[in-house]
């Protein structure tokens, strides 16, 4: 048992201390922290914003690509589908 052994109890009282200290610095940093914890929040939130407005641009201009590619296949499709069986010296 801690009380009937001197060197245990100093050291539970020890770590009993250093445990309070520990608390009382976390609750210092948490008030401390409070306003610039809601700034990093706030600033999380307008860069994951951000990335995401970025992302749906970039998506948007990867389907006008996307169309043009589809479009410019189609005419090659088409022209090509009029050359077939033409001579091509003829033209």
């Amino acid at each position: 048992m801690a009380s009937e052994d001197p060197i245990a109890h100093n050291e539970l009282e020890a770590l009993s201390r250093r445990t309070v200290a520990v608390e009382d610095r976390v609750e210092a940093l948490q008030v401390q922290s409070g306003g610039n914890f809601a700034a990093v929040i706030e600033g999380q939130a307008a860069l994951r914003r951000e990335v995401r407005e970025g992302f749906t641009a970039m998506n948007a201009r990867i389907d006008a690509l996307t169309d043009e590619v589809r479009t410019g296949n189609a005419q090659i499709i088409e022209l090509l589908s009029r050359l077939v069986g033409q001579d091509p010296s003829a033209s």
